[in-house]
């Protein structure tokens, strides 16, 4: 019976000769990640530092040809640079990067960076993925899940393992029970008399931010990357959404030039009142951005996110987010008999079945919407409690 195979990336038995010179020359076969097996040497002026120069030999092709390689003995925060790599060099989002590099970092690199390929088993990810969700939540173990299918998946294409262990793991347990809408149709008049009696709400230019998103249901990105000469036409009545500012790390803050989704680039027609709320800003703008910063400038989502939760939060509406107001809208849309087709539309929402249309030949949505939102809310004032 023949000797079995070298597996990739692994050498045989080194053997040592006798120079005619002095000194000595040490051999060994080495199996390259090309299925090749080849002869290595090196010298030495003994046999001792003859072997020890082949060893560093070998170990440096094993390198070198390992380069981009995992293995068994490979540990995962190894696999996990590859995989944040490949992913800052697709096509994903900017957010979506920021994301998972995040979720990598605070959540997975001290508990599992440091473990090898071969020690993670089902018990380990589903262990790491519950405490997660118990410390931090359900968000946030989602997303520690989806990073770790992607590494693990990228651990598997090298055959280190056999199959993703993730992939066993079938759920984060029962769904918590669905809240009350912050904002809702009793909700929505006090919470706009929240903002137009605030100064700080005034000073910050947020009061026809939450009246724009009242009617528009957007994401805070999208409607922060508005801009006069590409966004809105008001000879047609129209916003279009193509791009959502964000910040990202090394880039500083810029508009991306595609939503969260690709339903998500659209253009719609809103109801009247909100053109009009635009026309008067427009009227008054020195600045291309329907809602720029004090100083004219692109506008930072996270700070806008962080000045309304200051306006509301002696309110009973602490902790309001500016996405609340996108659920309000899909609220009144679906009261109004609207479809799901038509709502999801309007407020940009992935494809509810992979055989709709491409969101390019959708044109102009929203024709039905303008009725359903014709009436402006109302906006109740805080009660004076001196």
């Amino acid at each position: 019976m023949g000797r079995p195979p070298l597996p990739l990336g692994t050498w045989g038995k080194i053997r040592t000769y006798e120079l005619p010179q002095g000194g000595s020359r040490a051999v060994a076969n080495y199996k390259d990640y090309d299925g090749v097996t080849r002869p290595v040497e090196r010298v030495g002026t003994t046999k001792a530092k003859a072997i020890n120069n082949l060893l560093e030999a070998l170990r440096d092709r094993a390198r070198r040809s390992g380069d981009g390689e995992i293995k068994a003995e490979t540990k995962v925060s190894v696999a996990a640079d590859m995989w944040l790599r490949s992913i800052d060099e697709s096509s994903k989002a900017a957010r979506t990067k920021r994301e998972y590099r995040d979720t990598w970092n605070r959540y997975l690199a001290t508990p599992m960076g440091h473990l090898r390929v071969r020690d993670i088993r089902v018990s380990t990810v589903n262990r790491l993925i519950t405490e997660t969700r118990d410390r931090n939540g359900r968000g946030a173990a989602s997303h520690v899940k989806v990073v770790l299918s992607g590494i693990f998946a990228l651990v598997v294409r090298h055959d280190a393992l056999d199959k993703n262990p993730v992939r066993e793991i079938e759920s984060l347990g029962a769904k918590k029970r669905k809240k009350e809408r912050t904002v809702n149709a009793k909700s929505i008049s006090p919470i706009l008399g929240v903002f137009h009696a605030a100064e700080n709400a005034k000073r910050w230019d947020l009061v026809d931010m939450v009246d724009v998103l009242s009617g528009l249901g957007c994401r805070i990105g999208e409607l922060l990357a508005l801009d006069w000469d590409t966004s809105v036409n008001f000879d047609a009545g129209t916003i279009r959404f193509h791009g959502t500012a964000i910040r990202v790390t090394g880039r500083g803050l810029f508009v991306q030039d595609h939503t969260k989704s690709r339903a998500g680039m659209r253009t719609i027609r809103p109801p009247g009142w909100v053109m009009d709320i635009l026309k008067r800003r427009q009227a008054d703008a020195e600045t291309q951005w329907v809602f720029p910063s004090a100083t004219g400038t692109l506008r930072d989502p996270d700070n806008t996110r962080a000045r309304f939760r200051t306006v509301v939060e002696k309110t009973p509406y602490k902790g309001l987010h500016p996405h609340d107001f996108r659920h309000y809208v899909a609220g009144v849309l679906d009261d109004a008999g609207l479809t799901a087709r038509e709502i999801a539309d309007y407020l940009g929402h992935e494809r509810i079945s992979t055989t709709q249309e491409d969101y390019m030949e959708r044109g102009v949505v929203g024709e039905d919407v303008g009725p359903a939102l014709a009436e402006r809310p109302k906006i109740e004032l805080p009660k004076d409690e001196g």
